[in-house]
């Protein structure tokens, strides 16, 4: 608290002595310089950009936990944005961009301390943490603008966190016990409570919200130990802890792989992480594209062996015992999540092709997309497709439109369906479903070029209506959208402010919470209202299938058929599976892929990665 009363005295004295247009704050660290923008609506605020909020996690702090960074004497140009971390632009042939160095804060407030018109009481602050699958993603304002949340008087920190193999590479034991991209999250949330008074926000006022993985990240830090006190309110968009990509329970030999790729010792856990600690970073990064399919091979997990762990028990078990912080929390998906995985599904032949050739064919399609569809052990593979194809399709054929609704299903709306219902049960939860369909929307622009029909609003949409993009022009005052973008933006900040989501922009009833007994939840669009037991049929179905979760910690035993049904090339072989069961159908995990593979057929243009997961 001495730090933070240090960092409002100094930045209100820095302030009063600073060029207008680049106001100086002091934090704990030293000072820093920004710049003054302009809002949606024409108002000022100050945008602080490329803030180090830990120390550059490279040498010896690689596969290691965050250190916070060492002050600096000099002021800090805080104009321009950091470096992303490590990752792959699949946009362009999974050429490599940004570097390890990433570990940077941006923070965006409409008024200082110091300034004549500053309120009593520091403004709400919301901790936004980006998607992209936990390997590919940022913070930066190209795709996370502040414009619209700047007109409703809060601060607003983005961040870059470690992604891929440097935030999640894991040995299942003290050498490296992974999680590092989630611990980065937690040093952020340290920081801003260092900070943030500096920038005008309250410490006691914070709301973390994000979207895919960062919806899934919000997740995991409201079950976590260490998020305790770092924050009040919970906003998870499209991610849960539960969901398959967002944390694993099992052991796996992804590390051994990855060492024997760069030549490194296997026989000692220890000796093994020095050697790829020491390794290029751009040996690691081509190792970790050997390595992966569509969603990431490494991800969070349960921690329970760490000496201070992340995430302790099974996240099943925390929501289900109530461990977990209990904050208000708001949780909520889009109408139509897995329209955003169609133009993977149209340029991929093997996967389109798989569903007409059978079972095993079929299941291995859907693995390419999704490893989550795992079964358990001794699951009879033929009889779950054949209960998926009889609950999805009437003809017993699947369109593009169904594989979609199937893989928005599993993926997304049956695990934050169940986060929310086992959270409710101990904390207030509000829940959403976003269907609005408008011109600003996802299908006008990435995906106008496929020739499909419109199926609703898709993954990771919300956010063209609560940030600014550099893929187009700010919404002009009294059109319907800037008027849903204002419905939006004031639900998210009312929340942060009071934890209960409001809004007087568009009439709409009072939002209940969330009960086990009425499972209420509100539908956010031009004519907002409230509905109950939201696609409930599609949910309770999924609790039918026996999916192999991968976020279990208990390790099945007797899975002998497991990798038998693939073959040296990582095909499928129907031979290798004959008996018609198997724990695992083949996951494109161990096969190498390129930016390229989604121009397979047609041509056509690869997703919006980065609104995806």
């Amino acid at each position: 608290m001495w730090c933070v009363l240090c960092a409002v005295l100094l930045a209100s004295t820095v302030y009063g002595e600073s060029d207008s247009l680049r106001p100086i704050v002091a934090t704990v660290e030293g000072q820093v310089e920004g710049l003054t923008s302009t809002s949606a609506d024409g108002n000022i605020f100050y945008s602080f950009k490329g803030l180090p909020y830990a120390q550059p996690p490279t040498g010896e702090l690689r596969f290691q936990p965050p250190r916070r960074h060492l002050p600096w004497t000099d002021v800090l140009d805080a104009s321009e944005h950091g470096s992303q971390c490590a990752q792959f632009d699949f946009r362009k042939n999974a050429t490599r961009v940004g570097s390890e160095d990433c570990l940077f804060a941006n923070v965006y407030t409409p008024w200082l301390p110091g300034k004549a018109d500053s309120p009593r009481r520091g403004l709400p602050v919301m901790v936004y943490i980006h998607g992209g699958g936990f390997f590919f993603g940022d913070g930066d304002a190209e795709t996370h603008g502040p414009e619209y949340l700047m007109d409703e008087d809060v601060v607003v920190v983005t961040f870059n966190y470690r992604l891929g193999v440097f935030g999640f590479l894991t040995t299942h034991d003290a050498a490296a016990p992974g999680n590092y991209g989630l611990l980065d999250q937690v040093l952020l949330l340290q920081w801003v409570q260092d900070n943030i008074a500096a920038f005008g926000g309250d410490p006691e006022q914070v709301t973390i919200f994000g979207v895919s993985a960062g919806g899934a990240s919000v997740s995991l830090l409201v079950l976590s130990p260490l998020g305790k006190g770092l924050f009040h309110h919970a906003i998870s968009e499209s991610g849960a802890a539960i969901a398959s990509f967002a944390a694993s329970g099992k052991k796996s030999d992804l590390a051994k792989e990855f060492a024997e790729f760069l030549n490194c010792t296997t026989d000692d856990p220890a000796m093994m992480v020095d050697c790829i600690r020491k390794a290029p970073e751009e040996d690691i990064m081509d190792g970790s594209l050997t390595l992966r399919a569509f969603m990431n091979a490494f991800q969070p997990r349960v921690d329970s062996e760490a000496e201070v762990p992340f995430l302790p028990n099974d996240p099943r078990v925390l929501l289900e015992t109530g461990e977990f912080n209990l904050v208000p929390w708001m949780s909520g998906i889009t109408e139509e999540e897995g329209y955003a995985f169609v133009p993977l599904i149209m340029t991929n032949r093997k996967l389109t092709n798989g569903f007409l050739a059978g079972a095993p064919q079929a299941w291995a399609g859907l693995s390419q997309l999704a490893p989550p569809f795992t079964l358990d052990c001794g699951a009879d593979m033929t009889k779950e497709l054949a209960k998926i194809i009889e609950f999805y399709s009437s003809d017993g054929n699947f369109s593009v439109a169904t594989i979609a609704r199937v893989l928005s299903d599993r993926i997304f709306v049956s695990s934050t369906s169940e986060e929310i219902r086992l959270a409710s049960a101990h904390a207030p939860v509000y829940k959403y479903i976003m269907d609005h369909r408008g011109e600003g929307r996802l299908r006008l622009t990435e995906l106008e070029r496929l020739p499909l029909p419109d199926l609703g609003t898709t993954h990771g949409e919300e956010l063209l209506y609560i940030f600014g993009t550099n893929k187009r022009p700010l919404a002009e005052p009294g059109t319907p959208e800037h008027t849903m973008i204002r419905f939006m933006t004031t639900l998210w900040t009312s929340f942060a402010r009071t934890g209960r989501p409001s809004s007087d922009v568009i009439p709409m009833p009072d939002w209940p919470i969330f009960t086990e007994v009425s499972q209420r939840h509100m539908r956010l669009n031009s004519q907002p209202e409230i509905g109950e037991r939201l696609f409930e049929e599609r949910v309770n179905f999924w609790q039918t299938i026996p999916i192999n979760e991968p976020w279990r910690h208990a390790v099945q035993t007797g899975c002998e058929t497991e990798k038998a049904a693939q073959t040296e090339t990582g095909e499928y072989s129907e031979e290798a599976s004959s008996s018609g069961t198997a724990g695992a159908p083949p996951t494109a995990s161990h096969t190498a892929t390129s930016g390229s593979d989604c121009l397979e057929t047609g041509g056509h243009p690869c997703p919006a990665m980065e609104l995806l997961l």
